[in-house]
């Protein structure tokens, strides 16, 4: 193998975040600057450490001309985030030439976004969506979340942690923190803390560091994560298979937003984020695994429950999908960006290679069925564990809007049972016929369990009667809380900074 064969496989065994989505340079015109979106909205930061700072603003006043300052030095723009990823690209290339070990200088990186509760506080207008205005407290019930203890018949209330739910110190705003190192890390969690002084609260903060080592890139059950990312056209160079869509799906106001024409001028460049605490139970998924494992001849220690697993998921815990490879694991596919999307759940191929419930197909079915290119997650989930018992994601969500993205998903894809129906599943040669497939496995939710006992099931996981019903006793994660939040542009935050007036576009004052 040549020198530069070496290195391209070494770059493309970095983790997915960086390898799935690579950004084109120079970018397309795709409606707004790049240095008018704030970072993280795309392209995702770089970072080995993570903090979501959650707010309440006490003084208005104050918090607008804090703000103005830290709009100005701390805010990290996408052209600027962009600038970094390609430092580290270098950085990398160079360490792998001479077998050294820099680390990239690359500062700390800061998003803000605010809560429909800011939106009251500050007086700002309407962005047309009514998920982002009922907040995600009261969504919890559709969004299939476990009934806390508090719930009965008539009267439900999420099983959340309590700080979610403080009405004494509603969450005005999120505070995004990346970086490289712990030191910086530790530097840039006082400094959100300075630099808005005594304006604000901060309520409470959720941090964490991404794995590394033998598990770096995958989340707590094993399994390599971001690497499902869709590539936004004209500022993302997609992978072979690589879902795609327009930039509007995530951006307010450009092409690909379906509410494009409603969207006042100041909403333009800025997203919604959907933001989720979510518990992972590995213990128990493992151990669903192994009492459930599905046995083949001449299977190497272990392999069993993980076929059981990587049908759950879609996915060998590698990334291999098992769409084209359902029996055994490839890790080369899966460790390749050119293949481990190869796929679309078509061209003949049968259901009993992907489950039908499988996580990768509820998400995003692919060809199997009309895919609206709105409805894609272009936010991977960040892996955090705070300790030996208590793992799981700070999982966030960019979208234009949340009933085309993420409430859609979770709802009416990962929740419905009756999704995927037989006529959203095309060409299927095997002619087999699923009812009522199930909940998505791994994410799917419930929220009646602690009221009714009724439990979830997946079908399709048995390749041998797809019409069996694996049935899934325990859920697997957990939501502990989670809030909507508008990422304004750069532009926006200077007008909020400056009390400038936000209305509506149609001046329909509280509507949204």
């Amino acid at each position: 193998m040549s020198s530069e064969a070496k290195l391209q496989r070494a770059l493309a065994s970095e983790t997915p975040e960086e390898r799935a989505v690579v950004p084109l340079i120079p970018p397309a015109d795709v409606g707004v600057k790049l240095n008018n979106i704030q970072g993280d909205i795309y392209p995702t930061f770089p970072k080995k450490y993570e903090a979501f700072i959650f707010f309440t603003i006490k003084d208005a006043s104050a918090f607008r001309k804090y703000l103005g300052t830290f709009r100005e030095e701390s805010i990290t723009t996408s052209d600027k985030t962009i600038e970094y990823l390609q430092r580290i690209q270098l950085v990398r290339r160079e360490n792998i030439e001479n077998n050294t070990k820099v680390l990239a200088d690359v500062p700390n990186q800061f998003n803000i976004a605010f809560s429909h509760a800011a939106f009251q506080l500050m007086n700002i207008g309407n962005i047309h969506d009514q998920d982002f205005k009922h907040g995600m407290l009261k969504d919890a019930h559709g969004l299939g979340d476990i009934a806390g203890p508090q719930s009965k018949i008539g009267h439900y209330v999420p099983d959340w942690d309590e700080h979610w739910m403080d009405h004494d110190n509603p969450i005005h705003g999120v505070v995004v923190l990346a970086s490289q190192d712990e030191a910086n890390f530790k530097q840039g969690l006082e400094h959100v803390a300075q630099a808005f002084k005594d304006s604000i609260k901060i309520n409470f903060t959720l941090d964490g560091k991404v794995r590394d080592g033998e598990m770096k890139g995958r989340e707590f059950f094993g399994f390599l994560d971001g690497i499902s990312q869709p590539a936004l056209d004209g500022l993302v160079k997609p992978h072979t298979g690589q879902l795609t869509c327009k930039p509007g799906v995530i951006i307010h106001g450009i092409d690909g937003d379906r509410l494009k024409d409603k969207r006042p001028k100041w909403a333009v460049g800025g997203t919604v984020m959907a933001f989720r605490h979510l518990q992972q139970f590995v213990p128990e998924f493992n151990h669903f695994c192994n009492e459930h494992a599905i046995v083949k001849e001449g299977d190497k220690p272990g392999e069993a429950a993980e076929r059981r697993g990587s049908r759950m998921f879609g996915r060998w815990k590698s990334g291999c999908p098992v769409d084209l490879h359902p029996q055994h694991d490839v890790p080369e596919v899966g460790r390749d960006p050119e293949q481990n999307n190869a796929f679309n759940f078509s061209n003949g191929r049968d259901l009993r290679n992907c489950p039908i419930t499988s996580h990768i197909r509820k998400m995003a079915p692919r060809a199997s069925r009309e895919l609206s290119e709105d409805k894609l997650l272009p936010k991977p989930e960040d892996p955090v564990e705070t300790n030996t018992v208590d793992r799981g994601l700070l999982f966030a969500s960019y979208q234009s809007a949340l009933n085309e993205g993420f409430t859609f998903i979770q709802k009416l894809w990962a929740n419905d049972v009756l999704f995927p129906c037989r006529q959203d599943v095309r060409d299927d040669p095997s002619g087999h016929e699923i009812t009522a497939p199930g909940f998505d496995p791994v994410i799917g939710a419930n929220n009646i369990i602690p009221l009714t006992g009724r439990r979830r099931y997946a079908k399709g996981e048995d390749p041998e009667d797809l019409e069996a019903r694996l049935e899934l006793p325990h859920d697997f994660i957990k939501a502990r809380g989670g809030e909507y939040f508008w990422a304004p542009s750069m532009d926006a935050l200077k007008m909020i900074a400056e009390d400038q007036p936000m209305q509506s576009k149609e001046e329909e004052g509280d509507d949204a």
